[in-house]
């Protein structure tokens, strides 16, 4: 008798994102909200100075079209508001994100470190950031 495959290990993990002694969960982007987060890390890199701009206009469209919404962090934004985590946090978690869904953990890390400083990132005592399990 045949079983149905299990793709779960093919599937991509929760960011977790930990502050204190609380993890924050976020789920993975939806297709939707990957088209919104692509243009949120060009927005970033041009701002950063990463790449060249000016942002192109149909990265600009897709951008005037976030409203009221956090494509990053999706629901666990406002689970961090109601827990009282603090704006700037927040902001930074969300900026994270972007750079962590769109481009990956390591290129995440670095634009953390380079934007917040090592203190940001836990690490191994060896000064690189600790291994994530």
């Amino acid at each position: 008798m045949a079983t149905a495959a299990d793709f779960a290990s093919w599937a991509v993990p929760d960011l977790i994102i930990t502050l204190g002694e609380r993890d924050f969960i976020v789920r993975p982007p939806s297709v939707d909200d990957m088209g919104k987060l692509l243009a949120c890390a060009v927005r970033g890199e041009v701002g950063l100075g990463i790449v060249n701009g000016p942002i192109p206009p149909e990265v600009q469209e897709v951008l005037d079209s976030i409203k009221g919404e956090h494509p990053a962090l999706g629901g666990t934004y406002q689970e961090m508001v109601d827990a009282g985590v603090d704006s700037m946090t927040i902001d930074r978690m969300a900026y994270y994100s972007v750079f962590y869904w769109t481009r990956g953990k390591e290129y995440a890390d670095r634009i953390a470190m380079l934007l917040w400083g090592r203190e940001t990132l836990d690490t191994d005592g060896s000064g690189e950031p600790a291994p994530k399990g």
